[in-house]
């Protein structure tokens, strides 16, 4: 019979995880504060779902699908539109190089939230690629594929003129 966790089993599990958490939900959504709210809303989630959760080994896989959700879900709300033509006049001008101030987190937030969520969870957070697939809900070979383009998307970020900085992504 598995050990079903406690209230303060919980809590101890969601400080433990509190940082891959944000991580991972920054990765997704444009600004910290959502990112915060959808950690907390995925933490009374989790709360109130807990007799959902088969074996507290997993708890880290469980908590974060529930985090990425919330983030999905977030996106889907807020996915502004905006007519380019209206606000072309006070758009700035293009940086003639915008790689050079770039840093890698910041790189690995302009990808696509897709990309961006499975680059946190590996290089960031650790997982394999079966437990990414497990947590994302999608295929291990589509983990693979994302991850192999994000790599390349970043390589292209982050190239200076001496073939780039960052040759081991």
């Amino acid at each position: 019979m598995v050990k079903r966790l406690d209230k303060d089993d919980f809590t101890r599990l969601v400080l433990q995880n509190q940082t891959a958490m944000f991580r991972t939900a920054r990765a997704i959504v444009s600004t910290d504060e959502d990112a915060e709210d959808a950690v907390q809303s995925a933490i009374c989630t989790a709360f109130t779902k807990l007799d959902a959760l088969r074996d507290p080994a997993k708890f880290k896989s469980w908590i974060l699908r529930i985090v990425v959700n919330n983030c999905y879900d977030l996106c889907r709300k807020y996915r502004p539109i905006t007519d380019l033509s209206e606000v072309q006049d006070f758009l700035p001008a293009d940086d003639p190089d915008p790689t050079e101030r770039l840093s890698l987190w910041e790189a690995v937030l302009s990808l696509n939230p897709e990309m961006r969520s499975v680059v946190t969870l590996f290089y960031y957070d650790g997982f394999s690629i079966r437990e990414i697939s497990r947590t994302l809900g999608i295929s291990d070979a589509a983990v693979k594929t994302r991850l192999s383009r994000s790599r390349k998307q970043l390589r292209l970020l982050l190239a200076d003129e001496q073939g780039g900085v960052y040759g081991s992504i």
